[in-house]
């Protein structure tokens, strides 16, 4: 093989990589299936997305080992293909952040919106949860909870928050999180505690992020 000849091939492969990511429906799928494996059903239910189109999707980032597929009974389960993509996705997620300024003032006035501003770093976290007067809330669905989960975190779904508040002491100072930081959960739970007159924070990222840093 000639240089050219391999240089070509080389970065055609490349090309097909990035070009099966350079789509917002896929994007968001990967997002899902970040906290844990899902069914096509299941990402039909949590996206815009039809059958037919998100079939279509998923086999894209399967072709491209991107995700990963097994068949139980009727059903086909996906999954990120393995950690080191995940992190990847995660370098890009924050490269995005920092240098793109329309995705960062977008991002800014989501959080400003709703009071979600003050955000707390993975870092700060480990230190506060050495204090027994916070309290760590996993705002996602419960099944994603039980996939995988920040350890110390309690299980408080958005559409069981408000039955729950309760039990919730107004002395202790609550961080919200859920799949990362392009997630909306954890910035409505913020608005809606506060509003009900509890000290919230939301975590910066996410599950996904917290899993890849304890994994180094």
């Amino acid at each position: 093989m000639k240089g050219r000849e391999f240089k070509d091939a080389m970065y055609d492969g490349l090309a097909k990589l990035l070009k099966a990511l350079s789509n917002p429906y896929r994007l968001e799928i990967i997002e899902m299936l970040s906290q844990g494996e899902k069914s096509v059903e299941g990402i039909v239910q949590t996206t815009t997305l039809t059958f037919a189109n998100a079939s279509q999707h998923l086999q894209v980032l399967k072709n491209n080992n991107i995700v990963k597929a097994r068949k139980e009974k009727q059903y086909v389960f996906y999954s990120i293909i393995n950690d080191e993509f995940l992190s990847l996705y995660q370098h890009v997620i924050k490269y995005a952040v920092q240098e793109i300024a329309e995705l960062e003032k977008t991002l800014n006035r989501q959080r400003e919106d709703n009071n979600a501003s003050n955000a707390v770093s993975l870092d700060e976290l480990e230190t506060m949860l050495q204090n027994k007067d916070v309290l760590l809330m996993d705002v996602r669905p419960a099944f994603e909870f039980e996939f995988g989960h920040i350890t110390g975190a309690m299980s408080v779904p958005m559409n069981e928050m408000m039955s729950k508040l309760k039990s919730f002491s107004k002395d202790k100072e609550i961080i919200a999180y859920c799949r990362g930081p392009f997630c909306v959960l954890a910035d409505e739970a913020v608005r809606i505690l506060s509003e009900q007159g509890y000290s919230i924070r939301r975590l910066d990222e996410g599950y996904p992020e917290w899993k890849i840093k304890n994994l180094n």
